[in-house]
């Protein structure tokens, strides 16, 4: 399987299914590698959106070390136009707690329709096809090309990536033309997104909001699991994430006493709602001869931390990186879930973790785990490490699981649990 007829030659066809920072950053890897080498590639994006007015549903955080990726990885400037603020910290609430968490520079809110704007551009002047349109069949019975069906003609692959995210209809097609191939199968676990901006003035914005990520732990609010308002340049973006969420759940988060005291006195009606959603479990069958998938079609994005852009971008460049120095063969191609071990063996992990979460809430905990915190650095770390996107879940359990942690916590849990039955016990008599 690891024959000439898997390899990058002049004149190879690559197509790359969607057009976000995954997709763009694998045909900037591609052409750059490539010209390396001396191979002409035709690398074709093929994008539905149109990020001049398409809006992709995500807070738009560049996290740490975005740098990095885009000096030693991309190979690419960074781009500092596109900088709305720099985040410098985290302050985490419940109802009656806060917690404020020092952050390392190296963070970033950007606008993200911009940003991949930016990225698509890029892959542009390199050389890419940009072809706004979408895919509407594959078939990967033929031995020596993948045919690609689109709403504006057909294309034979040498190889495609799938870099659609978590759009369902494409999801769907794939894996209906791979079922008797590759078997690629879509999350199937998610947590669905909604998203809100309001628009406020800079001395407001920056003396109430500061360049802090806040996030929330809605105690009361049933179906949410978390919350967050991020300050830009002259607005907030206000997200919440939980199983089955509707409008209604964000008007309550809006509601929600430590929210409405941070929007105190800021007018605003009629809010637009985005809806999206992140994966939780990761997919199956993410490799096959002539064919890899990147960014959120991995289902690789974990609770939480997200840390959804830097994975797109390192998973785009990885692939494009094995395909030009290996080949694309399943073979060659497994290489790439290898370099990315670390976040399937942290799923368990973060399944773990966000199960407490969940506990948490429901007992009304998480107070006192934030109380806790002020005066605990292990545990406040374990915390910085969630919101931030730093660090492994691993890490994180093997904290709270160490025997000090493990016995606090599990006074602190039996002593509050024991405190609401018999409040409720007295609230029957």
């Amino acid at each position: 399987m690891k024959g000439d007829n898997f390899k990058l030659i002049n004149g190879s066809t690559v197509v790359i299914i969607g057009g976000g920072p995954a997709g763009a950053s694998a045909g900037i890897k591609l052409l750059k590698e490539g010209k390396k080498k001396g191979l002409n590639i035709n690398v074709f994006i093929f994008e539905g959106k149109d990020f001049t007015y398409h809006y992709n549903q995500c807070v738009g955080v560049l996290s740490y070390p975005i740098r990095e990726i885009f000096d030693n990885i991309l190979e690419i400037p960074f781009p500092e136009d596109l900088i709305r603020r720099e985040i410098l910290g985290y302050d985490l609430y419940s109802m009656y707690k806060e917690l404020e968490l020092h952050g390392e520079k190296g963070t970033y809110a950007t606008r993200r329709i911009l940003f991949d704007r930016f990225m698509l551009h890029t892959a542009q002047l390199l050389g890419a096809h940009i072809i706004r349109t979408r895919v509407t069949d594959l078939e990967f019975n033929n031995s020596d090309s993948v045919h690609v069906y689109t709403e504006g003609g057909f294309v034979r692959a040498d190889v495609v990536v799938g870099a659609f995210g978590l759009d369902d209809g494409m999801a769907n097609i794939l894996e209906h033309a791979s079922k008797h191939t590759i078997g690629y199968t879509k999350p199937t676990k998610v947590l669905e997104t909604i998203i809100t901006k309001i628009h406020i003035d800079r001395d407001i914005l920056q003396d109430r909001f500061e360049s802090k990520i806040h996030a929330f732990i809605p105690l009361g609010l049933n179906n949410l699991e978390f919350g967050a308002i991020t300050p830009k340049g002259d607005h907030i973006i206000i997200n919440i994430a939980g199983k089955h969420i509707t409008s209604k759940d964000m008007d309550a988060f809006l509601e929600y006493a430590p929210v409405k005291n941070m929007l105190y006195n800021i007018r605003f009606s009629d809010l637009d709602y985005y809806k999206g959603k992140f994966p939780i479990k990761p997919a199956k069958g993410i490799i096959g001869n002539r064919f890899v998938a990147v960014g959120d079609a991995t289902g690789w994005v974990r609770p939480y931390k997200g840390k959804g852009i830097n994975i797109a971008l390192e998973t785009g460049a990885k692939a494009a990186d094995i395909m030009i120095k290996d080949g694309f063969s399943k073979d060659s191609l497994e290489l790439y879930p290898a370099a990315f071990k670390h976040l399937k063996a942290d799923f368990f992990y973060s399944k773990l973790f966000r199960s407490l979460v969940v506990l948490s809430i429901k007992t009304g905990f998480v107070e006192h785990v934030l109380e806790m915190a002020e005066d605990d650095p292990s545990l406040k770390e374990s915390l910085f490490m969630v919101v931030s996107g730093e660090g492994t879940y691993r890490k994180v359990i093997k904290n709270i699981l160490s025997p000090k942690e493990f016995v606090s916590l599990s006074y602190n849990f039996i002593k509050n649990l024991f405190r609401r039955v018999q409040k409720l016990k007295n609230a029957t008599e």
